[in-house]
């Protein structure tokens, strides 16, 4: 176990924690999803994370993208996002693809769980299509104002991203906030975590729904 990770070796078992820090892990879009994933993911000690975007950082995006300075602005978000994990020295290995996640992107042989960061369902039906052909799970998440969703598909999932939020896509950026982005990112580690390590309750089957205003959560039976 890495050194660092003691304050959380009594929430898991020897060959949970041992799975963790073997964790592999794709993160599709570096703004305020997948920054914030990106912070917890090399925190709790997983073995690689690749993070892909093919933006640039814009002053906008300052309230809400955790890796990200005014220094930044006009820069390539995963070489800057990259540049910042690795100021940390954690051990986990961050590689940056920069590129846009199409139907011909070539996913990584050796992740275990694809991460929505994305923030339109355009690009997210095609992650969801990508996890199909790889035979990978996928975790949605997405935020508007201060409400969000959560969802887990899983490669044995009949019901896909597409079935559930098919014309939800709006045209306008939806407004965002900063500690609302940060909620919903750390729940959509944390039910990742839940399905990847194994533990008896995880989302299957069902969409996580968080009102931040009244701080409510309700599952949504799916089937």
């Amino acid at each position: 176990m890495k050194d660092y990770l003691k304050r959380q070796q009594k929430l898991f078992t020897a060959a949970q924690q041992q799975r963790l820090e073997e964790l592999n892990i794709m993160i599709a879009g570096t703004g305020g999803l997948g920054t914030n994933q990106a912070l917890q993911l090399q925190r709790i000690g997983i073995n690689k994370i690749y993070l892909y975007d093919y933006d640039q950082v814009e002053v906008s995006n300052l309230n809400r993208q955790l890796c990200y300075g005014k220094k930044d602005i006009g820069r390539l978000k995963v070489e800057a996002a990259a540049e910042f994990l690795n100021e940390f020295d954690l051990e986990t290995e961050i590689i940056a693809r920069n590129e846009k996640i199409t139907l011909e992107t070539e996913v990584p042989e050796d992740i275990d769980i694809i991460f929505d960061g994305m923030d339109n369902f355009e690009s997210r039906f095609i992650l969801d299509q990508l996890a199909v052909e790889n035979e990978l799970p996928f975790i949605h998440a997405g935020i508007e104002e201060f409400f969000a969703q959560i969802m887990l598909v899983l490669p044995e999932s009949e019901l896909r991203l597409k079935d559930v939020f098919t014309g939800s896509d709006k045209q306008e950026a939806p407004a965002v906030f900063s500690p609302a982005v940060t909620v919903t990112a750390s729940i959509q580690v944390l039910e990742a975590l839940k399905y990847l390590l194994a533990f008896d309750d995880y989302l299957e089957n069902q969409l996580l729904h968080i009102d931040l205003l009244s701080s409510q959560m309700e599952k949504i039976d799916l089937k």
